[in-house]
């Protein structure tokens, strides 16, 4: 996998996780829950608490212990801890997935890195929430996993909505892959370049790694020596009478161009009995 698209595959996950933080965990959403009468342990309330877990404030608490500037601080920087917690675990789950067929994977990765960094980001608010809080010493614990409880919860109900955002920076991230034409022109060399058999190559020029082209031989025996069977035309023997070539049958093959082609004997004659003359009678005979 590139390391493209693993980066766009973490930047999607956390993309989800600060737009349901900027709607609904900022400080107007969360006061005014607060000022209602919603209970939180009754009915939906769990879920709620765990939304509320990625809060931020530009401001305290009025007419509470909490309108300390570092309590503001501490707020903020564990919602700003747990997107990079969310982002880093991302970016080194998402190297493990087929960058094929890694689609239902890059959804588990994105879920699953919302839990761990919610439960994370929850040990170091509680510690923060001692600090600025000043929670005696006896309820450090139940603060603690209070705080990581939250953070876990909110993965649990929540990162499927990460898992989302990881799917969709999966397939955007994906390299581009050729067409198949140009896929089909990259199969064959193009001509001219590999060199003909016997041709000397420059020095210091490479090798040629693909299959060579072999030149195609031409009808009749051309471009073979004139020692090989197939270059000697045929002749056929004496007094063997000359087929005529059926219709469309190519003609004979013509001799080798050079090569001295063995005269045909003419057929034999028949002789002419030579007539006799009659020789004369002597006289008395």
């Amino acid at each position: 996998m590139t390391t493209r698209r693993m980066f766009v595959t973490a930047i999607g996950a956390v993309i989800p996780v600060i737009v349901l933080a900027l709607l609904f965990d900022n400080q107007w959403v969360v006061d005014a829950i607060n000022d209602s009468d919603f209970e939180y342990d009754e009915g939906l309330g769990t879920l709620v608490g765990w939304l509320e877990f990625p809060s931020w404030r530009v401001s305290g608490v009025s007419g509470s212990s909490r309108t300390e500037w570092d309590y503001v601080l501490a707020l903020d920087f564990s919602t700003l801890l747990f997107l990079v917690l969310l982002a880093l675990l991302v970016l080194a789950a998402v190297r493990s997935i087929d960058p094929r067929r890694g689609h239902f994977g890059a959804v588990v990765v994105g879920w699953w890195a919302t839990v761990l960094a919610g439960g994370l980001t929850g040990i170091v608010r509680g510690f923060l929430a001692k600090w600025t809080l000043d929670i005696p010493d006896g309820s450090l614990d139940e603060a603690i996993w209070r705080s990581v409880s939250g953070g876990a919860g909110f993965g649990l109900a929540y990162g499927w909505l990460a898992g989302l955002g990881a799917l969709a920076g999966f397939f955007t991230g994906r390299p581009r892959e050729y067409a198949p034409q140009q896929a089909m022109q990259g199969a064959y060399p193009p001509p001219g370049a590999y060199p003909h058999p016997g041709a000397s190559l420059p020095p210091g020029g490479p090798m040629p790694s693909g299959p060579q082209m072999m030149p195609q031989q031409a009808h009749g025996g051309q471009g073979l020596p004139p020692q090989h069977p197939a270059a000697v035309p045929y002749v056929p023997p004496p007094g063997a009478p000359q087929q005529q070539p059926a219709w469309g049958a190519p003609g004979p093959q013509q001799p080798y161009p050079g090569m001295p082609v063995p005269q045909q004997p003419a057929p034999p004659f028949p002789q002419q009995p030579v007539p006799q003359q009659p020789f004369p009678q002597q006289p008395g005979g």
